[in-house]
C-alpha cells in the first residue's frame, strides 16, 4: 500500500509515537475539556472516545461557550465475567469519576459515559487498579 492509499487515521499512526501523540499535553490544558483532533483519533485506540451532549448543544451555542465535552470509556473484559469484588469497583469508579451509570454492552463489557477530561487518567487508573 502506498502513501497515497493511506487513510487519515494511518498517517496519524505512523507519527503518533507508539500511539502516544500529544495526547500527555492535551490531557494537561485546563483551558478546555476538549483534546485535539489527532488525540481524538488516537484515544479510540486506548478505549475512549470524547463526546459533547447534545442536549446542551444548542443552549451553549448561544452563549457561544465550548461544546460540554466529556469521553468515553470502554472496557475489554475477557469472556465478559467480573467477580463480585470488580463489579463493586466498577459501580464505584461510575460514581466516582463517570456520570453515575455504567452501561453493559451488547459485547459482554462495560462503558463509563461522562468522564470528564480531569478525571481520564485517574478513571483508567482506577479501572486498572481493579484489575479490569
Amino acid at each position: 500500500m502506498t502513501d497515497d492509499n493511506r487513510s487519515k487515521n494511518e498517517h496519524i499512526k505512523e507519527a503518533s509515537n507508539q500511539l502516544r501523540g500529544t495526547l500527555e499535553e492535551g490531557l494537561a490544558q485546563v483551558v478546555t475539556g476538549a483534546i485535539a483532533e489527532d488525540d481524538t483519533q488516537l484515544l479510540k485506540f486506548h478505549g475512549s472516545y470524547m463526546q459533547d451532549d447534545r442536549d446542551l448543544r444548542g443552549e451553549r451555542a448561544k452563549k457561544k461557550l465550548e461544546k460540554a465535552f466529556s469521553f468515553m470509556i470502554r472496557l475489554r473484559i475477557p469472556g465478559g465475567l467480573v467477580t463480585a469484588k470488580q463489579w463493586v469497583a466498577l459501580d464505584d469508579i461510575a460514581s466516582t469519576y463517570a456520570n453515575n451509570t455504567l452501561r453493559l454492552t451488547t459485547r459482554a463489557t462495560f462503558q463509563y459515559h461522562g468522564v470528564i477530561k480531569s478525571n481520564l487518567k485517574r478513571t483508567m487508573q482506577a479501572i486498572n487498579k481493579a484489575a479490569l
